[in-house]
């Protein structure tokens, strides 16, 4: 892709992610090349989507991740997103930190993995925010729903 210039369109929304006393509102920035910036707690980086269930219920297909990719060690049991293979698929996987100093790798709740040390992993990053199902609508999509002029949504 030398010289080829493509442009970055970008989503500006203020919410809270969960609708609860003391939840602040944050400004989200969502690029449509995956990128992400959370402005109020100075993250930026990429989304990834769940693929499958394995790590129903706190991931379930579909839910969109946000990973901070400047967090490339283990730092604390969470969700961390890897490169896996020579292909450098993406696997979500929770990582915990067993009493021996080992790990549980969990990237399938039924199929949790025992890993010595994290040396053979590439950390894509860890996940900031994992938020429910977005669907993948464009605004056109949206504004052909509303009948009236002023109910169109804007973003």
């Amino acid at each position: 892709m030398d010289g080829i210039k493509t442009e970055v369109h970008k989503t500006q929304i203020m919410c809270r992610y969960l609708d609860e006393p003391g939840e602040p509102t944050r400004t989200y920035i969502y690029g449509s090349d995956g990128s992400f910036e959370v402005l109020e707690d100075n993250v930026r980086s990429v989304m990834v989507y769940a693929s499958d269930d394995s790590l129903a219920p706190v991931v379930e297909k579909g839910m969109r991740l946000l990973v901070d990719t400047a967090a490339k060690t283990y730092d604390g049991d969470d969700i961390y997103v890897f490169y896996q293979g020579k292909d450098r698929l993406i696997d979500i996987a929770k990582l915990v930190r067993c009493e021996d100093g080992s790990f549980s790798y969990i990237s399938d709740y039924s199929h949790p993995k025992n890993l010595k040390t994290l040396d053979n992993l590439e950390f894509l990053g860890k996940v900031y925010e994992i938020q429910i199902k977005v669907p993948r609508l464009k605004l056109s999509d949206l504004n052909e729903k509303f009948t009236n002029k002023e109910d169109h949504f804007h973003v």
